[in-house]
């Protein structure tokens, strides 16, 4: 689809908002007064020279947005999966974080009340009583740390307020899901307030899980765990939900000061993920990812995840132009998981993993905020990062061995239909799975048995593998604004990053080797702001930014280190808020050097990275949003993208993938919200939709047409009911109206090996909730 015909539509519609601009340049506010902090102080968002996407609270609530996944909805050139809360990706501009590495660094920072909490076990947090989410795309080394390569993502909580308050919301759907969310704030005294919000919920999976079961190849129910211990495991379902979540704050404002002390606790107990084979079916079942699976481990597959987070933060105004903030955190992650990665109710290779880390850091920041025109702020912040992630491979060495075997065949037969994710192939898909039928097999008998009967089988326990990390960053950064006029302003700034990176890997308690490096880099941001009414802004802004070289130690070879990966990230936007009306627009280039690509070591599943040389992407995104009067707002949003591995990008075969598109990058995203209300009497009424479309999608690098969604339309609806002077409201909703079939994740571990496994979307799903504020 020529995305050329939509960007000259979208760049006529910025030359009819700058008119517009001056005939409402008298007019004040708009449609909300939207303040940011993503300079370090409090802004209007006008005066901010950076693309941005600012999310309310109120929206939040309005739309019961409580995953990060959902935001992928609302934000253009924006993908989150979030199957399980131990391994989210994040995905800005087609640029995502690929790797599950302990020892590597992610592209995209994610922040929480202004912590790091990027790391992949630590990311994944349930969205309740939220003040905003501000999303800042490109590069942001001097705004959001050493993580910030490709955008980041600011998650704030609403903070104790001086006046007593408090909220119910109770929901169930078809799902059998059971969700509570609750809030009071109260205040103390003339110092203290204190404010307790807290969320459960539990849905069932979408999924049933057969496996292990009368109805699979191992009617047994039974099956041998990761310490080698017999373990019933029958029944179970794949893809629920699964949140238990609290957080206390206590704000204590002094004449010249004020503390904010916050603990936080999320337990997650969440049914696993369906990685069902797209070519093996379960027993009298069929290979479509939306229908019952078959995975092996049964019942005991699942995620287990214990998150807590402690953190203080003291602001101290030296006068009325200096404000001083220090703040720490400390937090503590526990998370298991097992996971069937063949797909199928043989035990080709299922897993079980712990990672458990320890995460803990300070910082200063001195912000200068006078009347005149000069504003900025220096900080320094110091994180650790130390991490152990213990693995076991469990394998049926009849059906493993006999695997191996055939692949290794059928790559000398074959040469030019490789069956692995990330080899990029010319095969048609009919050509890969008549050699992918082949692979399969060898590993039944011509009676459709397997040829190593899963309920009696032996089972072979590989590992335990360790992988240990220990990551300490310490960094400086300044940065300043200064008006050059009274219309137009320019920033500038630098971060310094002095990072040790450790690694370390033990293999079946036996063989060990460690790697330890230093790494310094200095990363500067440049950005034009031109005010050109009271109600539009035009910016420019350039930064570097990098993702950290990684430290890999290698037990049975030689450490190796991966050179840091560099962009240069560019912008260029307009921003127009009036009353009635908002626009945002920007067009933007990356150009990367030392492109990193992560893929999974089919023996150890190890993650490992290696550079591919060079990349450049380009694109154009826009939002709108309009208000006809108090009962009809709409909005929408466009995402076009031209995201793009250059020709000569290649390390060997596994990695050429010159000219392919990156991956969970489509072409074109967009979404469409409609806000109506009716009075009937002494009732209102309420209905809401948002609508959402994207084109086609691969989900690994090297495009293969096997492992791609195509183009979709997802639809929910709801509809509220109030009554005036009534604090309780009921809503009657619907997610995925249409029921549209798609998926979210293709290849996966199981397509390492030849057995790609795949990810369904959720359904169809309805239910009703209950609200109350007071």
């Amino acid at each position: 689809m020529s995305k050329l015909p939509i960007l000259i539509f979208s760049l006529s519609t910025i030359g009819m908002l700058i008119s517009h601009a001056v005939k409402a340049e008298s007019r004040e506010g708009g449609i909300e007064k939207i303040t940011v902090t993503a300079q370090q102080r409090e802004q209007f968002i006008l005066d901010v020279p950076v693309t941005m996407d600012v999310i309310q609270g109120e929206f939040l609530d309005r739309t019961n947005t409580t995953e990060l996944d959902d935001l992928s909805r609302f934000l253009p050139n924006v993908v989150i999966q979030e199957q399980g809360v131990s391994l989210p990706s994040f995905n800005i501009r087609g640029i995502t974080d690929d790797s599950a590495s302990v020892t590597s660094t992610p592209r995209i920072s994610v922040y929480q009340d202004g912590i790091d909490v990027s790391k992949k076990t630590v990311a994944s947090v349930g969205l309740y009583d939220i003040d905003r989410i501000e999303v800042l795309k490109g590069a942001q080394p001097t705004l959001f740390g050493a993580a910030a390569a490709n955008g980041a993502i600011s998650i704030i909580s609403a903070l104790p307020s001086d006046k007593f308050e408090a909220s119910v919301r109770l929901a169930t759907n078809t799902e059998g899901a059971v969700e509570f969310r609750g809030m009071v704030n109260t205040p103390i005294n003339d110092i203290l307030a204190f404010r307790l919000a807290t969320m459960y919920r539990e849905q069932d999976g979408i999924i049933e899980n057969k496996g292990c079961g009368p109805d699979s190849y191992n009617p047994s129910g039974f099956i041998t765990d990761q310490n080698g211990v017999s373990q019933s495991c029958a029944g179970g379902d794949l893809n629920g939900v699964s949140v238990e979540a609290v957080r206390a704050t206590l704000r204590a404002d002094f004449e010249h000061s004020n503390v904010v002390l916050r603990a936080s606790i999320e337990n997650n107990d969440q049914p696993g993920i369906s990685f069902k084979s797209g070519s093996i079916a379960p027993l009298n079942g069929d290979t479509s990812p939306f229908s019952a699976a078959e995975l092996g481990f049964g019942s005991l597959i699942g995620i287990d995840r214990e998150l807590q987070s402690y953190d203080v933060a003291v602001t101290h105004y030296l006068n009325d132009s200096l404000t001083l903030t220090v703040n720490g955190y400390v937090k503590n992650v526990d998370v298991e998981e097992y996971f069937d990665a063949d797909g199928t109710g043989l035990r080709i290779q299922d897993a079980f993993f712990e990672n458990n880390a320890d995460l803990s850091g300070f910082g200063a920041r001195l912000v200068y905020t006078p009347d005149g025109p000069f504003a900025g702020f220096i900080g320094f912040s110091s994180t650790n990062d130390e991490s152990v992630l213990p693995f076991v491979q469990l394998v049926d060495p009849v059906l493993r061995g006999a695997l191996d075997a055939k692949l290794a065949e059928l790559a000398v037969q074959f040469p030019n239909i490789s069956l692995t994710n990330d080899v990029r192939t010319d095969a048609t898909i009919e050509e890969t799975a008549a050699v992918r039928q082949l692979l399969i097999a060898s590993l039944f008998n011509a009676d459709g048995t397997p040829i190593s009967d899963p309920s009696t089988s032996t089972t072979t326990i590989n590992g335990p593998f360790v992988f240990e990390g220990k990551l300490d960053i310490n960094s400086f950064v300044v940065e300043g604004t200064y008006e050059l006029t009274d219309d137009l302003a320019i920033t500038a700034g630098v971060r310094y990053i002095d990072e040790t990176r450790f690694s370390k890997d033990t293999f079946f308690n036996t063989f060990s080797a460690s790697a330890k490096e230093d790494f310094t880099a200095t990363l500067p941001r440049l950005s034009l702001n031109y005010n050109y009414s009271n109600n539009m802004s035009i910016y420019f802004n350039y930064a570097e930014g990098r993702r950290s070289p990684v430290v890999d130690a290698n037990a049975f070879g030689e450490n190796s280190i991966v050179e840091a990966e560099t962009v240069d990230s560019y912008d260029i936007g307009l921003k127009y808020y009036a009353k009635d009306l908002s626009f945002t627009a920007a067009l933007f280039a990356y150009t990367y050097q030392n492109f990193q690509q992560s893929f999974t070591d089919n023996q150890t599943l190890e993650s490992q990275t290696v550079t591919v040389g060079d990349s450049n992407m380009f694109g154009f995104e826009s939002t709108i949003d309009y208000v006809f009067d108090d009962s009809l707002r709409v909005g929408a949003n466009l995402g076009l993208l031209d995201a793009e591995f250059d020709k000569n990008t290649n390390v060997g075969s596994r990695f050429d993938y010159g000219g392919n598109t990156f991956r969970l990058a489509p072409e074109l995203s967009a979404a469409f919200f409609f806000n109506k209300s009716v009075k009937i009497q002494h009732f209102n009424v309420a209905f809401d939709l948002i609508s959402s479309y994207q084109t086609e999608t691969f989900f690994e690098s090297s495009n293969r047409p096997d492992l791609a969604q195509d183009a979709y339309w997802l639809t929910d609806v709801s509809i509220k009911l109030s009554k005036e002077n009534s604090p309780w409201k009921v809503e009657l909703y619907a997610d995925n109206l249409l029921d549209e079939d798609y998926i979210i994740d293709a290849g996966n571990t199981g397509g390492g090996f030849g057995l790609p496994t795949f990810v369904a979307g959720m359904p169809f799903i309805a239910g009703v909730r209950v609200y109350a504020d007071f």
